[in-house]
């Protein structure tokens, strides 16, 4: 199985350009713009000099912290080196045999699920529905008589179409996967630009349901790696079990820790996302013939023109050290579709101008 891409490969055209990485705008990646709270910097700063010492295996501090934000027991945290650590690790200790996936969705579930040997099937969302997320024909398939699935892997909000789940679904879909003994996992790395969404709640009236979240794409720190899974502490202790010693260094524990309490942060966050998603969006419609999905989170499906596709545009902006995600191979989508993040006021504006040529280009 090849290597995923889950965005551009910042690294890969600066050294084909012969360019600084901080050269090139990267969109196909969905980074807070703000970029890293200054809370979390002065953090790693004084945390230079824990680098001589082991990182703490329990991440303890951190598990508290988090589990005072998700109402939870510290017991029901597991942090781990981002959260497709943690994604991968979910099928071999779950000894996951068969799994229903909401699509088009991230990648990496179906990846993790076929390297253990775990069958899969997706469920898609339709194009003509604005991709909302058919969380009744995933009860329908999971429900059936016949049916053989152990697991469910859902995305709230779904990456890459930005959709959010219906709350009173999700909890329907959990009391059958409770009856069934199955488990139901739910992704909700993008959750911070819309938390009143979340399913964390739903935890203690359903053992067998896990939340995953991620720290790196709100705190923009991808390059530190930081996931967090919640669930009840007996499925925590298995996944335990399986992760590598030491996976989360402590640079990594210390920056989280700071950031969390940085709620100024926070809500500038939110409120610029909102302000400037709405404009971007609008500045995206205003394309010609190009077609823009609703999104809850800070990124944007795009649809091409029929004229035009994914790999070409993407490949054109990139000459321009513009790099957008390509989705054309994502199951479930076309191949005139790509993901867009939302950066700054200044940057989406070059974008637009950028991709405007380029469509018109393949218009004519």
């Amino acid at each position: 199985m090849t290597q995923p891409t889950h965005g551009g490969n910042v690294y890969k055209v600066a050294r084909e350009q012969r360019i600084p990485v901080d050269r090139i705008m990267d969109f196909s990646a969905s980074i807070n713009p703000l970029g890293p709270p200054a809370a979390g910097l002065r953090a790693i700063r004084s945390a230079l000099k824990q680098i001589v010492h082991y990182p703490d295996p329990d991440c303890w501090q951190l598990r508290k912290e988090l589990a005072q934000q998700c109402g939870v027991d510290p017991d029901m945290i597991l942090v781990g080196n981002g959260s497709t650590e943690l994604i991968h690790l979910l099928p071999r200790a779950l000894a996951i045999k068969s799994a229903l996936i909401m699509g088009p969705t991230f990648d990496e579930y179906s990846r993790a699920l076929m390297n253990a040997g775990s069958s899969v099937l997706y469920v898609q969302a339709r194009r003509e529905e604005d991709f909302r997320p058919p969380l009744k024909e995933v009860l329908r398939q999971f429900s059936a008589k016949r049916s053989k699935f152990d697991s469910v892997f859902l995305c709230n909000p779904n990456n890459p179409t930005g959709q959010v789940m219906n709350r009173l679904a999700v909890r329907e879909l959990a009391e059958d996967v409770d009856r069934k003994q199955g488990w139901l996992i739910v992704d909700e790395a993008f959750i911070d630009y819309c938390q009143t969404q979340s399913v964390v709640s739903m935890l203690s009236a359903h053992p067998r349901m896990m939340v995953l979240r991620s720290l790196t794409k709100f705190y923009a720190m991808p390059g530190l790696r930081i996931g967090y899974l919640v669930g009840a502490s007996k499925v925590v202790d298995q996944l335990k079990d399986r992760q590598p010693p030491w996976s989360v260094n402590s640079l990594a524990q210390e920056f989280s820790r700071a950031v969390l309490h940085d709620h100024v942060y926070a809500t500038q966050s939110r409120t610029f996302m909102k302000s400037e998603r709405s404009r971007f969006i609008r500045g995206l419609r205003a394309l010609s013939a190009v077609r823009v999905f609703p999104s809850a989170a800070n990124f944007v499906l795009i649809e091409l023109p029929a004229s035009t596709c994914a790999g070409e545009v993407t490949d054109q902006l990139a000459c321009e050290r513009l790099l957008v995600r390509d989705c054309s191979t994502v199951p479930g989508l076309t191949t005139q579709m790509i993901r867009v993040a939302i950066r700054t006021a200044k940057e989406n504006r070059r974008l637009l101008a950028a991709l405007g040529t380029c469509v018109r280009k393949r218009q004519l």
